[in-house]
């Protein structure tokens, strides 16, 4: 049976050799806590300047987003909207005569982000249209209307004729290219009383509906 004391005694001696070897090693390469590295402050680089060459070619991108060309495409109500051109539409009911133009404000040389009134724009329907034949027509009514829709704007002028012998109406004359020379084409179209329709495409060199066929 191995005595408990000399178990205990051969424990104290490892513990004791531990220790000289850990003084030993110690003695030989001395403990120097290492410095805690200091990191440079962040440096703001300040962007360049553009050159001359990209500021133009940026301003001349935005310059082209910005630009209204003559065709706009479509905008909000799926409509087109293209300078110089217009729609007009003619009806017949009994003895009145409806006639509708649409086209963008910039055909009449206003600015699309004017800040007229519709009653001030009525007086663009004036010399806009001409009823021709022996028909006897009085003036009765006529309105304008502004839609928006982003950038873009059109005017909507409405008038009305009553006619005492409207059988004896031959057609419309679009005398707008004579006084608004922004109009290129309008796309017109009539509709009889008998449901009898015309359409054209009238421009300045042929600025004539016929109501006959």
């Amino acid at each position: 049976m191995i005595d408990r004391s000399w178990g205990r005694g051969a424990k104290m001696l490892l513990a004791g050799a531990g220790l000289t070897l850990c003084v030993a090693c110690s003695a030989e390469v001395p403990y120097e806590p290492e410095p805690a590295a200091v990191e440079p402050p962040p440096t703001v680089e300040s962007t360049p300047p553009a050159s001359d060459t990209e500021y133009s070619a940026h301003t001349a991108e935005h310059r082209d987003d910005d630009s209204h060309d003559e065709d706009h495409g479509e905008y909000a109500g799926g409509e087109a909207h293209v300078h110089g051109a217009a729609e007009l539409a003619v009806a017949l009911d009994t003895s009145f005569v409806t006639i509708t133009v649409d086209a963008p404000l910039v055909n009449y040389g206003l600015s699309e982000k004017t800040k007229k009134k519709s009653t001030e724009l009525e007086k663009y329907a004036e010399g806009l249209t001409e009823l021709m034949g022996n028909a006897r027509c009085d003036l009765v009514e006529r309105s304008a209307e502004v839609r928006r829709s982003g950038d873009h704007a059109a005017l909507t002028l409405s008038i009305v004729w009553d006619c005492k012998r409207p059988s004896q109406l031959d057609g419309l004359m679009f005398t707008g290219f004579e006084h608004y020379p922004a109009f290129e084409e309008v796309g017109a179209i009539y509709l009889g009383e008998e449901g009898e329709s015309n359409s054209a495409s009238l421009t300045p060199d042929s600025p004539f509906l016929p109501f006959g066929s």
